[in-house]
C-alpha cells in the first residue's frame, strides 16, 4: 500500500529511511521528498497495510496518510 509521510523540512531523510525500513517501509523510486509550505515535507513510501497504526507519529513523523493513484480525466 501506498503512503503519505509528512515529516519536518529540515529532518535527516537518510536516517527517516532507515527507520522506516525496519517497518519494510519504503520510498516509491527514491523520489525527493516534496516541500509543503515552509516547514514540512512529504514522502510518498510503499508499505504495509497497518502501517499508520504500526509506526507512531513523533517529533520525525508528522502524519501518515493513504496516498492514492491520480486518475487522469
Amino acid at each position: 500500500m501506498r503512503w503519505l509521510i509528512t515529516t519536518k523540512i529540515n529532518n535527516d531523510h537518510q536516517k527517516l529511511m532507515a527507520k522506516l525500513s525496519k517497518f519494510n517501509c519504503y520510498p516509491i523510486d527514491e523520489q525527493p521528498p516534496i516541500p509543503l509550505g515552509d516547514d514540512e515535507q512529504v514522502i510518498e513510501v510503499e508499505g504495509s497495510p497497518n502501517l499508520s497504526q504500526i509506526l507512531d507519529t513523533n517529533d520525525e513523523i508528522i502524519e501518515i496518510n493513504p496516498s492514492s493513484e491520480m486518475t487522469l480525466y
